[in-house]
């Protein structure tokens, strides 16, 4: 073939390339979710703070939504627990997050995140929704535990260590009241808080460290098996963020922030995630977890 010849046949090829990409639409196509024209995909990573199954029946809705009301190809990236999860941000190099203190913190570090938003819960007691949470140390009703001193020798359910509700705020304050749980009980990691609330009714632990409303949550859904009591509560600490890495294009993460502040505590996405609404937040309202971590000498 001929030099003319081959650049035409070149010419020709793109052209061909090109025309295909605009009728057909270039965009990533996960599996099971259809193709969107001519969008910028964003991934949000949300940390799985239940089963897989619970997580996609939560929150699906909110990626939907957000996906539909943006001009983004908003994708939603999982994780099968909290030890992988800062991984599967890495490696999707995701441009949101949706998380639990200690990762923001984490992420603030490693990725240069910043807040959008705060969760804003609904008061299982009756109260006013709250942006903060905390942990309570559960036991089985019928159990002869009654104080943090009488878990010495006992198997304490917990959540992973990077939950601040599920594990480290529990830890610190058996630790403040002279028990050491690595040392003077034995404790069991489970996936979820689910699991932690799952293990101790079936009697597979004596205790759980658990955040106080997946606990209230569970109860008022009804008949769950052996009846838990709290023993002690922690202290309140600032609620999940949904926050954005440093190399996110900032006027994308406004557009994100504002449709987040403008959802309401009554429309069906909110309702799916147990969620009164968002609020403001900033990095500075995360200092009591850097405390919190710096108290365990635990690094992030």
């Amino acid at each position: 073939m001929s030099k003319a010849a081959l650049s035409w046949a070149i010419i020709g090829f793109v052209v061909t390339a090109t025309l295909l990409c605009w009728t057909t639409g270039c965009g990533r196509v996960h599996p099971g979710e259809p193709a969107v024209r001519a969008q910028p995909a964003v991934k949000i990573a949300i940390m799985p703070r239940y089963s897989l199954q619970t997580m996609s029946k939560r929150y699906m809705p909110l990626v939907k939504h957000l996906r539909s009301e943006t001009s983004y190809d908003i994708r939603y990236i999982s994780a099968v627990g909290y030890s992988s999860f800062l991984s599967a941000v890495e490696q999707a190099d995701a441009d949101f997050a949706f998380v639990n203190p200690v990762a923001y913190v984490t992420l603030r570090k490693t990725r240069g995140a910043y807040p959008l938003v705060m969760t804003q819960d609904p008061d299982f007691a009756g109260g006013p929704p709250r942006a903060t949470y905390r942990g309570v140390i559960l036991v089985r009703a019928d159990s002869g535990i009654a104080n943090i001193a009488d878990l010495r020798g006992n198997i304490i359910a917990s959540a992973p260590q990077m939950a601040v509700a599920g594990y480290l705020a529990p830890v610190a304050l058996c630790r403040r009241q002279g028990l050491n749980v690595s040392r003077q009980a034995t404790v069991v990691a489970c996936p979820t808080q689910e699991d932690v609330l799952k293990r101790l009714q079936g009697g597979r632990a004596d205790a759980g460290f658990v955040r106080e409303d997946i606990w209230r949550e569970a109860v008022g859904g009804g008949p769950t098996g052996t009846e838990l009591s709290p023993i002690a509560y922690t202290e309140t600490y600032p609620g999940w963020c949904i926050c954005a890495m440093g190399d996110t294009d900032p006027a994308m993460a406004e557009v994100v922030k504002q449709e987040l502040l403008e959802l309401k505590w009554d429309d069906g996405v909110l309702g799916a995630a147990s969620l009164h609404g968002f609020v403001e937040a900033s990095d500075e309202q995360y200092n009591i977890v850097r405390r919190l971590l710096a108290e365990l000498g635990i690094p992030y």
